[in-house]
């Protein structure tokens, strides 16, 4: 298995192109009617369920809660979500959790949107 960061760092990436196919740019001001059928939310879904089935390799033991929120946080990371502003739900938790608002809080802040 990968290491942490270069999971996060893939994860990312593919982030960043679903956002990308979305058209959504600095200037967008997002609204969970614009993320409800985007590929952003379906990437991140993905991300999320992919995390969630992740297992050793060597011991092919699931990874524990602790393992993921760490992938989950190096993911923010990636996307240069600053640690001031994250949120107590990630990207790809709320996108999983299908809190559209807090998504498009999140989108922004990557898109350099930040306060």
């Amino acid at each position: 298995m990968a290491t942490f960061q270069e999971l996060a760092s893939k994860y990312a990436e593919r982030i960043k192109a679903a956002i990308s196919s979305d058209g959504f740019s600095s200037r967008s001001k997002l609204s969970p009617q614009d993320l409800r059928h985007s590929q952003t939310l379906r990437e991140a879904k993905l991300i999320k369920q992919e995390i969630d089935g992740l297992v050793y390799s060597q011991s092919q033991k699931a990874l524990t809660d602790a393992d993921k929120r760490s992938i989950i946080e190096k993911i923010d990371g990636e996307l240069g979500l600053p640690k001031n502003i994250q949120k107590s739900y990630h990207i790809v938790e709320a996108a999983s959790n299908d809190d559209l608002a807090d998504l498009a809080d999140e989108i922004e802040n990557i898109l350099g949107g930040r306060k």
